[in-house]
């Protein structure tokens, strides 16, 4: 048994060899994009979670400023209130 490939007869065996690299080619290149996939997930959970550091901190240093308002009697007297 053959398959025609333009003017040239496969065999079987040529023809199942030519099928199995392409799935060979199919898996690399869908490998490939899981890879690539992850490594931007992985991307966007690290810039996410530094946003988060990054509000927690400004937070936290208006929390230390806002301590140091109501620890001191000039500035507490100094700032507006609203």
């Amino acid at each position: 048994m053959s398959s025609e490939r333009g003017n040239e007869y496969l065999s079987v065996e040529d023809h199942f060899r030519c099928v199995e690299r392409h799935i060979q080619r199919a898996e690399a290149a869908r490998s490939a994009y899981l890879g690539h996939l992850v490594a931007r997930a992985l991307g966007a959970l690290r810039r996410s979670l530094k946003r988060f550091g990054a509000a927690l901190e400004r937070g936290y240093a208006a929390e230390l400023d806002r301590r140091a308002i109501e620890a001191d009697a000039f500035l507490r007297r100094s700032v507006p209130r609203y």
